[in-house]
Parts: structure tokens; sequence; C-alpha cells
């Protein structure tokens, strides 16, 4: 990298107003119009440092993809074995949906065991750079334990706020890595009572926002990209037809996608995926607004509080809407509602048939694709991919209802000779 010119713009850009903001000013001087600040890339620069040959001459993992980063210095980035996860052929579970090319980019082997290491590795590794001492964040869950996690490794102290039902298996996880969880409980129908506290909160005592969505730390976003980056290079620099996202404030679909988008620019592949955004029916805000052609900025809102098995989708704000919004335009894509029974059928399926337990926020994009190939948006001979976004052992509560537990048996083999005819 060099030393004097950046790869990126250290004056940030409000999507809204055009206002720039200096960087080392975000952490008390978003923009008041509520978007993310936009971090513009000098791609021309990245084209005379960076090619296919020197990407793949490193090791296979997010670190590779530094420059396309927003750090001033590549070593603050924070390593933990990030990225690098593999993306698997589903024969079984693509016969049973009805297509013959689908491929599961499977994110649980993130350190925190979900895709949002991604985003907040870089967001952590930039507030070590800013010289930060406390990273803060609202989550469902899983951005909390990634933030958790990266901020041991970086030495900085972590508080997170979660919701008050927060599966005891994610709270575990949380405060075993050193993180001061605060439960939050829901006052008001529709408002997200985490997120509410946290705002105050960062303010409040100069800490610095972490949250893996919306305006508050830009920089976090742009680590989602990696996810498009490597899906590129596990399909031999080919674009798929189809990338199909757990989406719940839009970060993942958008921060993929933004992936595509800069490895086009770079002459690396040749166009961009359809994006496909998948919501449960509890909390949709995405797809109505796709429904009704909304405008991205004008992205709406949910008014009920979400009631899903998918905790991690539901963001009644999607605060990274308006850019979701633009990916699946830009891309011809779409979005899709699916209904709670289907999200865990389709996670029954992903284990029985492929021997991956996810949660049900990291399998709901299934439920999705069958839906899409059930009415012909997409062929049954697309590439479709399709990231497992986090591991099932997140929220094990969920997979007990569903699920039919036998009383232990004595060591006797009539016992078990009858038990094992009952589960059939």
């Amino acid at each position: 990298m060099h030393n004097k010119e950046l790869f990126y713009n250290p004056n940030l850009i409000c999507p809204k107003c055009r206002k720039e903001i200096y960087e080392n000013d975000f952490i008390i001087n978003y923009c008041n119009c509520g978007y993310k600040l936009q971090i513009i890339f000098n791609y021309e620069l990245l084209k005379e440092e960076i090619s296919k040959k020197l990407l793949m001459a490193r090791p296979f993992n997010h670190e590779r993809y530094v420059e396309f980063y927003p750090l001033k210095d590549p070593e603050n980035l924070i390593y933990l074995g990030t990225g690098g996860t593999p993306l698997v052929k589903a024969e079984k579970l693509g016969e049973k949906i009805g297509v013959k090319k689908l491929f599961l980019k499977v994110e649980s082997g993130n350190p925190s065991g979900s895709f949002k290491d991604r985003p907040i590795s870089v967001g952590v590794s930039k507030a070590k750079e800013l010289k930060s001492t406390t990273v803060t964040a609202a989550s469902s869950g899983n951005a909390a334990a990634a933030l958790a996690t990266y901020a041991a490794r970086a030495g900085l102290k972590a508080v997170v706020f979660v919701p008050e039902h927060a599966p005891q298996g994610k709270i575990a996880q949380l405060t075993f890595l050193g993180a001061k969880v605060i439960r939050v409980s829901i006052l008001k129908e529709g408002e997200d009572p985490t997120v509410v506290l946290f705002r105050k909160a960062y303010k409040a005592f100069g800490w610095t926002p972490s949250p893996s969505f919306g305006p508050f730390n830009p920089f976090q976003f742009e680590g989602t990209k990696s996810l498009g980056f490597e899906i590129c290079e596990q399909l031999g620099w080919e674009v798929p037809d189809w990338v199909i996202c757990n989406t719940g404030s839009g970060g993942l679909l958008a921060g993929t996608y933004r992936g595509f988008e800069e490895f086009e620019k770079l002459d690396f592949i040749s166009h961009t995926p359809k994006m496909v955004a998948v919501q449960p029916e509890e909390c949709a805000p995405i797809v109505e607004s796709v429904r009704r052609k909304i405008k991205p900025l004008n992205f709406l809102d949910w008014s009920k509080t979400p009631k899903t098995v998918a905790g991690g989708l539901a963001d009644p704000h999607p605060w990274d809407g308006n850019e979701a919004l633009e990916a699946i335009y830009q891309s011809k894509g779409t979005a899709v509602a699916v209904k709670e029974e289907d999200i865990l059928r389709t996670q029954r399926w992903l284990a029985a048939d492929e021997g991956i337990f996810a949660e049900p926020s990291g399998t709901a994009a299934l439920s999705g694709l069958e839906e899409l190939i059930n009415d012909g948006t997409i062929d049954p001979n697309d590439v479709i991919v399709l990231p497992i976004t986090g591991t099932g052992f997140k929220d094990p509560e969920i997979v007990f209802r569903s699920l039919k537990v036998f009383n232990p048996i004595p060591p006797d083999l009539n016992e078990l000779t009858s038990l094992l005819s009952r589960m059939g």
C-alpha cells in the first residue's frame, strides 16, 4: 500500500445532502440526514496496485482484500481467521428445491460463528486506528458476538445492547468474551429498544458506535464486501446468476453486492449477479418497499414489533435499506417474504440433507429460493449462491421447539428396539 496516497477518500459523503465529513469526526458528527456516509475508493489506484495474480498469491481469507477496506494503515486490520469460508455445492438440497446449481456460502466458520465478523472486524479495526477505548453496538446477538470477539482481540472494551429475550447461547458467548451485556425491554410497539438505548449511551459516554448497520459507523459496511469477493474467486472468477440473502437491515445484501461492483470496476468480472432479499413475513419492510417500487432514500419502516423465529432479521427500521434497494434495483433482482413454518422446514432440510446446522436467521433465504423457483422467477438451470449466515448453536431454543425429544431409557436392548421404532 502507498505510504502517501490512500486507496479511499477520508472525506465521507452523505448520500442525501452530499455534505462531506472528515473521518476523524464520524463518532460525534455523522450527518443529520440519517443515512450512512459513503466512502469513495480510488479505483484507478486500485487498478494500478491490485491484480488477480496478486490476490491469488495471498492466503484465502478476509485479510486478502485489505486494500478494499477504509484503513490508513493495513497493519491495523484485526485478524482472527476471518473469512475464507467454504462454498459448498448443495446437490441433495438443490434437487429437493428444484435447482441444479445451488451453492451455499457457509459463514458459520467465522470466529464468532456468523458473517457479522466481516463488517465488525473492519469497524473495530477502524476504532482501533482512531484510538478508541470502548466500542458499542445494539444487536439481536450475532453482531454483538462479533463485536465482543474483535474487541477482545484488539484490547478494547465492549458494551452491547441486546433484546430482553435474546437466546441464552448468545448471551453466554458475549459474557464469556468479556463484553458488558445490557438486556433491554420493549416499551413501544414497532421500536427497537436496543437501538434507542445504544444511541443515548454512546453519545453520553463517548463510546465508539460499532453496530453492523446504519449511519453510526460507515466503516464496518465495507467489510462485508469480502463475501462477494470470495464468491467470485471460488467460482473461478465467474459470476452467479443470483445471490439470495437473508435480510434484516439490508447490510448483508448491499455489502455483498458492493463487492461484486468493485470487482467489476477493476475488470476482474464482466457483470454483477441479480440480488434477492428474503425477509420473514413478520418483518418485511424491504420486501414491501420493493413491491411498492419505493425509491431507495424513502425506504419503508415496519410498524409492528416483529415476532419471528428469525430473530436476527427482525429490523423494523432497515437501517441499510437505501443501499439494499439500490442493489436490488440496479441488479434487476427482487425481494420475497416467507412464512415462519417454511423457514423452520428449510432449516431442517439444510441440516438433514447437507449436514449444515444453521440458525433460522441464517437459512430463511432457502424458503425464498423455493418460492422463486415455484413462481418461475428463477430458472432451475441458473447458478445460485446463498449465504448461510450463522450457526445453529447460536439459537438452540428454536431447534427444540420443532423437535421431539424422547425420554432416556435403561441400557436394555428391548427398550432400544422399541425407541428406535418410535423414532421411525
